[in-house]
């Protein structure tokens, strides 16, 4: 989509330049209110790039927040390995197993984009389910597996709220508003010098066509961002595949 997307945005850009270039040919006379267009030009620039600092800023951030909570949720898959390893064999193996088939179900069913139904009732969250159950009952052994198994709710809780956290982040998509405002300030900063008047010399012609293919690049720039899970910039799932590779046995 993204892809298509620049796609025509480039060629229409082109379509544009080379009526520019015509017009540019026939050498008319610079206009009397050149810097005034300049300004006009220089102001409409501004505020596009501002709108598109603000929109990758947000776009990032989230990928980067979505990482951050992929890698608390492999840590803390680790840490409850550990903490099994220190249980009675049947309880121990109970947390083991739900570590796995948490980090499986992730992989397979919130991945590459969360949905609503995985937020509740799938296959992530009945792992949780089980292992909580397991380290919950009265502790009659002895006080050290009672903190044993307080450590073990604390992670099931911290691993619970890194989950949330990712999944309503990757839910959190740019407001299409504010994408269709960009998409047309992008098209406003290309068509203005060609409406308003473009100097008739060569160095304007090529400014334009830096600034357009930038303006183009741009707005696919935001469009890859969009996607959190693929493309140039995405979440990764190393940590929870980094996990099942070597920290669940």
């Amino acid at each position: 989509m993204a892809l298509a997307v620049l796609i025509g945005l480039v060629v229409a850009s082109l379509a544009a330049l080379v009526i520019t270039d015509h017009v540019r040919k026939e050498r008319k006379p610079e206009r009397n209110d050149a810097s005034a267009l300049d300004y006009v030009n220089t102001f409409i620039s501004t505020l596009y790039m501002v709108l598109l600092a603000l929109v990758v800023v947000v776009q990032w951030q989230n990928i980067d927040e979505i990482n951050a909570d992929v890698r608390a949720e492999a840590t803390t898959l680790t840490a409850l390995v550990q903490t099994a390893d220190r249980m009675p064999g049947t309880e121990g193996a109970q947390v083991r197993a739900s570590a796995v088939a948490y980090a499986r179900a992730v992989l397979a069913d919130e991945w590459p984009a969360p949905s609503t139904e995985a937020a509740g009732g799938d296959a992530a969250q009945k792992a949780l389910d089980a292992g909580q159950a397991a380290v919950t009952h009265p502790v009659t052994l002895s006080t050290s597996l009672g903190t044993i198994e307080d450590q073990a709710i604390g992670e099931y809780q911290a691993l619970a709220q890194s989950r949330d956290d990712r999944i309503a982040v990757g839910q959190d998509a740019t407001s299409p508003v504010l994408l269709a405002a960009l998409g047309v300030l992008s098209l406003i900063t290309v068509l203005t010098p060609l409406a308003l008047g473009l100097r008739a010399d060569a160095l304007a012609f090529s400014g334009l066509m830096v600034s357009t293919l930038l303006v183009c690049l741009s707005f696919w720039f935001v469009l890859e961002l969009q996607t959190y899970y693929h493309g140039l910039i995405h979440v990764t799932s190393e940590p929870i595949q980094g996990f099942l590779a070597g920290g669940a046995h």
